[in-house]
């Protein structure tokens, strides 16, 4: 019979292997984000899709994934995290094999929203795996791995793809999966079995509201960036995002087991860390979608050269990540993330004053280099910090907070910083086309990689002229794009100074029912006058009610009681106290 465990007693001796099939688990989803895209190219041409089908082979996993995020973190949370990534890991790798043998765009798009389905349930369980599996003191280092290994899989995405897709096609971007895949369901042998320990069901309201707005919200968001924000499907899709999740917000405020407490939010170290992520990667993740397309279309690069620049994040992670694993005890999470926004900061106001088209491929190595080491010195701060604040038996829904951050974040950024650089690099090309016939700037106004393809078709002169035209006007455009990334990222000190916490907790957030009542255990300790004081499990760090009646009894008796029931009204009456015990009375009960 497989063990179920809500919370380790002591370090688990197989934790290490266990953090490292997770590893894995992490590596596929994030690889994922990065290594189709070098495939679009070759799968434009032999399934000869168009633009917009080119755009859901992407779309389609993403929204999957961001939809269903929150929905697969807590049903892994209720009938076990094990389980659901064993099954996500199935999912994800047959929905890989279809994409590889797909034969046209359609039956791809589907194969890629059942991998973010299976994506759904494989990210949230490999990070609440962690924390049920290491001890407080050395969570923060296991999440760093985590931390590095996501990053790892988003820089090397490129380099995999390219060689692998120059070598034996597009469906080698898919048949990668594989492999990864099996060794993760065999690792899964050593893996425990964990899971919120009360049986409850899931909230099926919560379930399908949460899940329709969330899915809705990003759906806006990837459609206005690529259609524009005032179009009718877009309008209506956030009109529709903002009543499902109003309505989510009331029942899960009723609901006895809501699939989001929404308590959660009200933490301040957490709901810092979730909007901190999702603004760090709204400003840094289309940066590289910017610089890819700088690389191989301005610079004239391959997929393979273009991926082997983007390795150093991946190296400036790593770094960045060790160091945050050993400094987060001393330095805390506040300092850490600010270190990251500085460090980050930086590259971008470099990358603002680029205006060449053959600006040097080492400085750019070099800037980017950067970005891996300030996101790896602040990312697993925020992460332990959002895992922290939710007790353990609700992991998995501080996991999908935390990967729904990211998500949202990324979406955001390419959609909202993308337009802008797209209205920019229009009016650039208005003002760099110069004798250029109009029909022909029209048409290579929809991007820059268009205008290589228009300008293929031209005479040598004109074609020229067009790709120089085109290649300066993006230019011109992405320096805005990371100068507007740069003043998100400054706004968002503002965010780590005011709600990032000074240091770290030391101990997990503990559980609280929801409901009318909550069940607390106490304990009653006499001080030397025999003036007893009760000493409640289930409140908030250092929150207490004063005791308004006394009993006498022995000096410093303990006696075990409970558990008993406190009205929230009686709980609500808590104040702030430094002593050892939290003391409360029980009045009404």
């Amino acid at each position: 019979m497989t063990e179920i465990r809500s919370a380790p007693t002591g370090a688990d001796p197989r934790r290490w292997w266990v953090l490292a099939v997770m590893s894995v688990g992490t590596l596929l989803v994030f690889l994922d984000d990065t290594v189709v895209n070098t495939a679009l190219p070759r799968i434009s041409v032999d399934l000869d899709a168009s633009t917009s089908a080119l755009q859901w082979v992407i779309d389609a996993y993403v929204l999957v994934l961001a939809g269903l995020l929150l929905l697969c973190g807590s049903i892994g949370d209720r009938y076990g995290r094990k389980r659901m990534m064993t099954i996500g890991l199935v999912v994800f790798g047959l929905a890989a094999a279809g994409a590889a043998l797909a034969d046209s765009t359609g039956v791809l798009i589907t194969m890629r929203a059942l991998q973010g389905l299976g994506a759904a349930l494989v990210l949230p369980a490999t990070l609440s795996i962690v924390v049920s599996v290491f001890p407080r003191e050395e969570r923060a280092k296991a999440i760093a791995v985590w931390t590095a290994v996501g990053g790892l899989g988003i820089a090397l995405g490129p380099v995999a793809g390219g060689s692998l897709i120059d070598a034996a096609g597009w469906s080698a971007a898919f048949w990668l999966f594989i492999p990864l895949v099996v060794a993760a369901l065999v690792g899964m042998t050593v893996v425990p079995e964990s899971r919120d320990p009360r049986r409850i069901g899931l909230d099926v309201p919560g379930a399908i509201l949460g899940t329709a707005g969330l899915t809705l919200l990003v759906y806006g968001i990837i459609r206005g960036g690529e259609v524009g924000w005032d179009k009718g499907a877009v309008l209506g899709s956030f009109a529709a995002a903002a009543v499902l999740l109003v309505a989510f917000a009331i029942v899960e405020a009723r609901a006895s087991a809501p699939m989001l407490p929404l308590r959660f939010l009200r933490e301040r170290d957490l709901a810092g860390a979730v909007l901190l992520i999702g603004v760090v990667l709204f400003a840094m993740f289309v940066t590289f979608f910017f610089l890819t397309q700088y690389f191989q279309i301005v610079q004239g690069r391959s997929a393979l050269e273009a991926g082997v620049l983007l390795v150093a994040p991946a190296v400036g992670m790593v770094v960045g990540s060790g160091l945050a694993g050993k400094l987060i005890h001393t330095a805390g999470p506040r300092v850490l993330t600010l270190s990251m926004v500085v460090v980050v900061v930086v590259p971008l106001v470099v990358l603002t004053g680029i205006t060449e088209t053959t600006t040097s491929a080492w400085l750019i190595f070099g800037l980017l280099g950067l970005f891996g080491l300030g996101a790896g010195l602040g990312m697993p701060a925020m992460t332990d910090t959002v895992m922290a604040a939710v007790p353990e038996r609700d992991a998995g829904v501080g996991s999908a907070l935390n990967d729904f951050s990211r998500q949202l974040g990324g979406a955001l950024g390419v959609a909202v910083i993308g337009s802008v650089v797209n209205d920019a690099y229009r009016s650039n090309l208005a003002d760099h086309a110069g004798a250029l016939d109009p029909g022909t700037v029209h048409a290579a106004s929809q991007g820059v990689g268009i205008a290589s393809r228009v300008a293929a078709g031209l005479p040598p002169g004109g074609a020229a002229a067009l790709t120089r035209a085109a290649n300066e006007a993006y230019v011109d455009a992405i320096t805005r794009g990371f100068a507007l990334s740069t003043a998100v990222l400054l706004a968002a000190l503002a965010v780590a100074v005011t709600m990032i916490p000074r240091s770290m907790r030391t101990a997990q957030a503990e559980a609280v029912d929801d409901g009318e009542h909550q069940a607390l255990s106490f304990v009653v300790v006499a001080d030397e006058n025999g003036i007893a004081v009760l000493s409640f499990a289930g409140f908030g760090d250092g929150e207490v009610c004063h005791p308004k009646a006394h009993t006498r009894i022995s000096a410093m008796t303990i006696v075990p009681v409970g558990p008993v029931l406190m009205s929230k009204s009686s709980a609500s009456a808590a104040q702030r106290s430094d002593s050892r015990y939290a003391v409360a009375s029980s009045p009404g009960q």
